[in-house]
């Protein structure tokens, strides 16, 4: 049977506009697998609109096609059957997309967490699981997974501190570029045996805590070297600003300006 080309464009307008029901959904999931089983636009469409049901879902789920595979391991509406379905598959594409899935039960997770590496990198990094199961991926051989783990957003910050500790430099190196790292991490990571993470918590402060007087207090306190030098300098800088600051707020209050020769002299103190 040929296929009408403008009822199938209209079909994947409705698919790829959010607004669309389920009922529409599903209509035109059935339409392309009579007038055009060959072809799978609509249905991988369909796969990844946000309010497919979790019925639809599983039915899609049944397709021998990847794409659409994948993206019902990852759906929100995934049904804790079908989610079951997918664990037992030996793809393991589907496995790492629903490792991704911040919807599936914690049983599933469970399972996910034995699995080969690259699902539990992805495991890793879903800000579903519980601190329970942060805490055993925290402890991972692989320092991969333990990077992974330093990018969940949801990472509770006891085991942020605790990967800030990390053998690996790798790893503390993460750590310092974490989204979730609060600024009190980083002063304590500013005190760091390696080089390498003292840079990156010196890079990482002038990007985001630029006048943390603290920080670079302690980067500068570090052993003689370039990073320990800059530190100093922007330091210095600092404490110059806010002494100068204030001076001026102070000649505000008390409405009495200052010479050249009072600020010099405030200075040398």
């Amino acid at each position: 049977m040929a296929r009408d080309d403008e009822l199938w464009k209209s079909w994947m307008r409705l698919c790829k506009d959010p607004r669309t029901s389920a009922e529409l959904l599903e209509k035109a999931a059935y339409w392309e697998s009579i007038n055009d089983p060959n072809h799978y636009e609509i249905r991988l469409a369909i796969a990844r609109h946000r309010t497919t049901t979790s019925d639809l879902l599983t039915k899609l789920s049944m397709i021998k096609h990847l794409a659409i595979q994948i993206s019902v391991a990852g759906h929100p509406n995934l049904s804790e059957k079908t989610a079951v379905k997918i664990l037992k598959s030996q793809l393991r594409e589907l496995r790492r997309a629903l490792a991704g899935n911040p919807k599936i039960p914690l049983f599933v997770m469970e399972k996910l967490a034995k699995d080969y590496k690259d699902v539990r990198v992805r495991l890793a990094k879903n800000v579903a699981i519980p601190r329970s199961l942060m805490m055993k991926i925290a402890s991972e051989r692989d320092p991969q997974i333990r990077i992974a783990l330093t990018k969940n957003q949801s990472l509770h910050h006891s085991i942020l501190e605790r990967l800030s500790k990390d053998k690996d430099v790798a790893v503390r190196l993460a750590v310092v570029d974490s989204e979730s790292i609060p600024i009190s991490g980083l002063r304590e990571m500013a005190g760091d045996p390696s080089d390498k993470v003292r840079e990156a918590v010196f890079n990482r402060a002038m990007d985001d805590f630029p006048t943390d007087v603290e920080l670079f207090r302690i980067l500068a306190k570090g052993k003689k070297s370039v990073l320990a030098q800059d530190a100093k300098a922007h330091l210095d800088h600092l404490l110059t600003a806010e002494h100068v600051e204030a001076v001026s707020e102070e000649g505000i209050d008390d409405g009495s300006p200052m010479s050249f020769g009072d600020d010099m002299d405030a200075t040398l103190s």
